[in-house]
């Protein structure tokens, strides 16, 4: 690029192939200048890589063996003892006040039977004709949308979002304003629009510089395609997870409390509305908090590992494209060999800190809404929703910043805290740029999620018909007859549209963590990305420039420098 720089204030990079190491897959460049700044990627990356944050990791696995342990060992003992027996209720409603017939008994009954016989039918049928395929389908419209209309049409599809947004914005606001009987509400929502319009007004100049950036992430990530499907598994083994720790919660409890009912005999656990009802039995608060806390752990380290897969991923391309060029490259499998290596431990010190504060503030919002409901005293109220209001605010900006962090943990192969402390240089440089331009980014992947998830919904409807009425032509029954599903076409669409979002959301979170990746590689290590993507970078640097007309010498958007 011909760019004019002061050569006194920022002077010239000079890279030498001779000079190149590097840090996993990540090469790590020697920069030639005259000035104290120096590229992180020469500074501070761990040659060879380094584990870090090591106790957090042990104790997370520590922590995985312990829920192990319940689920294969003492859960099955709480679920053997556990017993379904219908006759007690039956007993109660033949008894009760309310004049229940035996008509109405048998009723329930029946209900019961058909109940039990959907439970061992339909679900299978509803896994292999609609969810597994509907992963299919969800998989291939989402990459499709990645390749046929992100890619080719950024610009156009950051200012559609953007207006999109502000208008729905502005309706519902309008509409709150006029269905409004309080002047003072109708004052603030008015006052919340002016501040809409006024966001827009700042991000519309930022449009072409977000949707280079989405241009470049979704060229580095359609290279390596098979980052998808990590991300896609690595979510199902969340998914898998979840189900095993639903299993164990409720199979401990039972255990827990059946042992207990045996060592307390004559107690009435059975009426909880009674005055004599013993709560000895119920389970403890501690116990109820850890396993909590296990689960958001675990869900979060999933999905931060995703992440800080992606970071290794888009940082390889933009670093060293020959390693990072295909679907199944070795950037793909190294990053994600070092996510679960010499970066986990980090990956979990970082996920411990979002699972409290998530686990917090879930307590919270559960402790006021149980006063609500008992209409105690108002001051309590209101002091819970405040403490409500700053968990959530405390848990985005966390989550905000987590995002950053494991971006530089990607790349660099720093610990959690100096990764950290990367992310607070990151934003003191480039201030509401990044902020700006990550939620233009943002507002395109939700509205292709929607997408995505709509058209997986209408697809899963088509299939259910198809698959139905071959059905009934087999067993030459009436096209008015049960679905082969054994649901409606509404329910049909839900689960489609649940999978369509699901799917779509795991593959625009890989794409929004391209972006932030490129962003830091970008702004650390300029001359080494126009090394390997001259065209690409030219594109960065003119759509900055038109966005920052008085900074068009700067051309080096670095931690020391002001851009």
């Amino acid at each position: 690029m011909n760019h004019k720089v002061d050569d006194e204030v920022n002077p010239p990079l000079v890279i030498s192939s001779a000079n190149m190491t590097s840090y996993g897959a990540v090469p790590v460049v020697t920069i030639d200048a005259a000035d104290e700044h120096v590229s992180m990627l020469e500074a501070s990356a761990p040659s060879p890589p380094q584990f870090q944050d090591m106790f957090f990791g042990v104790l997370f696995w520590l922590h995985i063996a312990v829920m192990l342990y319940l689920g294969l060992s003492v859960a099955p003992r709480g679920y053997a003892d556990m017993k379904f027996d219908f006759a007690p209720l039956e007993e109660e409603m033949r008894k009760g006040d309310d004049g229940i017939k035996e008509e109405d008994i048998q009723k329930f009954e029946e209900f019961v039977k058909q109940a039990t016989e959907y439970m061992h039918i339909y679900p299978s049928r509803i896994l292999h004709y609609s969810v597994v395929p509907g992963c299919f389908v969800a998989f291939v419209i989402a990459l499709g949308t990645t390749f046929f209309i992100l890619r080719p049409f950024p610009l156009t599809v950051v200012y559609g979002c953007l207006i999109g947004s502000f208008a729905t914005s502005a309706v519902l606001l309008l509409i709150s304003i006029i269905t409004s009987k309080s002047l003072a509400l109708s004052f603030m929502l008015f006052v919340a629009m002016l501040a809409v319009t006024y966001y827009v007004r700042l991000a519309w100049r930022m449009v072409p510089f977000a949707a280079v950036n989405l241009k470049i992430a979704l060229r580095g990530m359609s290279q390596n395609w098979g980052i998808y499907i990590v991300a896609c598994f690595i979510t199902q083994l969340g998914l898998i997870w979840l189900v095993f720790w639903f299993y164990t919660v409720v199979g401990v409890f039972s255990y827990q409390t059946q042992n207990c009912q045996v060592a307390h005999p004559g107690a009435d656990f059975d009426d909880i509305t009674a005055d004599d009802y013993d709560d000895t039995c119920d389970p403890s608060s501690l116990a109820f908090f850890l396993f909590l806390l296990s689960l958001y752990w675990t869900s979060t380290v999933v999905m931060n590992t995703i992440q800080v897969t992606v970071a290794g991923v888009m940082a390889t391309w933009c670093f060293d494209k020959d390693e990072a060029s295909n679907c199944c490259s070795s950037a793909v499998f190294g990053s994600l060999f070092r996510s679960l290596t010499y970066a986990f431990g980090s990956i979990c010190f970082g996920s411990l800190l979002q699972a409290i504060v998530s686990v917090f503030r879930c307590l919270v919002e559960s402790a006021r809404n149980q006063r609500d409901n008992a209409e105690d005293s108002f001051c309590g109220s209101i002091y819970l929703c405040v403490l409500e209001c700053l968990a959530r605010l405390f848990e985005d900006i966390l989550n905000y910043f987590n995002q950053w962090a494991y971006v530089f943990v990607g790349i660099y192969g720093f610990s959690y805290l100096e990764s950290g402390r990367r992310v607070l240089e990151l934003f003191h440089a480039r201030g509401w740029t990044t902020i700006i331009t990550d939620n233009l980014v943002v507002y395109v992947l939700n509205a292709s999620t929607v997408f995505v998830g709509v058209l997986t919904g209408i697809v899963a409807m088509l299939v259910e018909q198809l698959v139905s009425s071959r059905y009934h032509d087999t067993n030459h029954s009436a096209d008015s007859g049960p679905s082969y599903l054994g649901l409606n076409k509404y329910a049909t669409f839900g689960i489609g549209l649940i999978i369509g979002l699901w799917v779509s959301s795991v593959m625009m979170n890989v794409i929004k963590g391209a972006v932030n990746t490129l962003i830091v590689c970008w702004a650390d290590s300029p001359a080494v990305v126009e090394t390997q993507h001259p065209s690409l970078t030219r594109e960065m640097v003119e759509s900055w420039t038109s966005v920052f007309p008085d900074m068009s010498t700067q051309i080096r958007p670095a931690y020391g420098f002001v851009v």
